[in-house]
């Protein structure tokens, strides 16, 4: 076996067959295909070998005789030390155009296989990475509480009629795109809080100031993404009928109301304060320390010099694909279509999921380099605690093992960039 590198992570291995290795592969393909024929005269599969290769040719037996040899030959890789932990797929077999492949000579073939990918890592010890803020501020708390009030909120009157953000506003509306009415684009009576982000980017904050009675036109545009492919990126001018404002009036703060929370040890508005205050910490760090990871990794592998093998990027990819394919018929509904209520269609969906299925390959290859270099692979008793298992003496399947070491060497890891990161402001 002769190997050669190749671009992508490949190697080309180049074998020679000999004319009597080739003949032992023609008479596997003889017992393979005599047994699918039926010969006058003969039962089926008893032919005598002159007799088949006389009606048939013995040219009919090559196909077969040549697959029986490249199999044996990717045994010889996968055997082979150099390649038995770095083999990772994609095996393309290729016989030069000047090779005779036929009875009583001997000939080379190839095999292009892609191999993990060889490469150094970049920094990953003290990556800068941007300070955690985990400040709770009186403000926040007062959010939080006021999102526990506003399921019983009612809504009143506003007094001075004037809408402004929070406020609910019940308007008519009709959309023109190049002054003709649309599809879709008109509703009458119909409700909206101000600020929440519903409508078109700008549609709201133009209704700010309108008085009921009032008419007017909110000029957007409608999103490069839009779902409405017919509307995406177009000008549009809606001509909008203010006929009610109202504001949201939050229920008192009571301790009978606070009791309705079912909150353990919470029973006055300075324990709810004081709980909310905790909650939202515990969540602010939660979210600061996936900023972090995010940042941190994003910088690691924007550094990395990686030529991926096509193999490992197209399982990533087809992983992608395969999550959304099932989704579009749980809903029941066709892939394109599904595609389309994402705001996207079949061509951009396939290079943005090649960009991100190639980004998680070369994620897992450095993540492993660096868990291999620090030595973060999870002890077995970590695993058995994880899969909380007591018994020393139980085994562990094959599944349960390689999802608890996935998750403890991805948690080590983790933990790990964050302890070695430089933090700034």
């Amino acid at each position: 076996m002769i190997t050669e590198k190749l671009d992508h992570s490949r190697v080309k291995a180049t074998f020679d067959v000999t004319k009597d290795e080739f003949e032992k592969a023609l008479d596997y393909s003889f017992n393979k295909n005599n047994e699918k024929v039926t010969i006058k005269g003969f039962r089926k599969g008893k032919a005598p070998r002159e007799i088949f290769e006389k009606m048939y040719g013995v040219e009919s037996l090559y196909e077969d005789a040549l697959d029986y040899i490249l199999n044996n030959k990717l045994m010889e890789i996968l055997k082979d030390e150099t390649y038995s932990k770095t083999f990772v797929g994609g095996v393309y077999p290729e016989i030069a155009k000047e090779e005779k492949v036929e009875r009583g000579h001997d000939f080379k073939v190839s095999l292009i296989f892609d191999v993990r990918p060889e490469f150094n890592l970049p920094q990953y010890k003290e990556v800068e990475v941007k300070e955690a803020d985990t400040t709770v501020t009186a403000e926040d708390v007062d959010n939080a509480i006021n999102n526990l009030l506003r399921p019983k909120a009612k809504k009143e009157q506003k007094e001075d009629k004037t809408i402004a953000l929070g406020d609910i506003a019940k308007f008519d509306f009709k959309g023109y795109v190049d002054d003709k009415p649309f599809e879709g684009g008109e509703a009458h009576d119909y409700e909206l809080k101000i600020g929440s982000n519903q409508f078109i980017p700008g549609f709201e904050t133009q209704m700010v100031g309108m008085k009921e009675g009032e008419t007017k036109d909110v000029l957007v545009k409608f999103p490069e993404q839009y779902q409405a492919a017919e509307l995406a990126g177009k000008d549009a001018k809606f001509v909008v009928t203010i006929h009610q404002v109202l504001t949201e009036v939050l229920p008192e703060l009571d301790e009978e109301f606070i009791k309705t929370l079912n909150i353990k040890d919470v029973t006055t508005k300075e324990e709810l304060r004081a709980y909310e205050e905790k909650e939202l910490k515990s969540r602010k760090e939660v979210a600061e320390k996936d900023r972090q990871t995010n940042e941190l990794i994003n910088k690691i592998l924007d550094n990395t010099v990686i030529d991926m093998p096509e193999s490992l990027i197209n399982s990533r990819v087809n992983q992608m694909r395969k999550q959304y394919e099932d989704q579009a018929k749980r809903y029941n509904i066709p892939f394109e279509t599904f595609l389309s209520l994402m705001g996207t269609d079949k061509e951009k969906f396939e290079t943005e999921t090649y960009n991100q299925g190639k980004r998680n390959a070369i994620f897992s290859e450095v993540m492993s380099k660096i868990i291999e270099a620090e030595k973060l692979e999870p002890k077995e008793e970590e695993i058995r605690a994880f899969l909380n298992i007591k018994d020393d003496k139980k085994k562990i399947s094959q599944d349960d093992f390689q999802r608890a070491f996935s998750n403890l060497a991805y948690d080590n890891l983790i933990n790990f960039l964050l302890k070695n990161a430089k933090y700034v402001k």
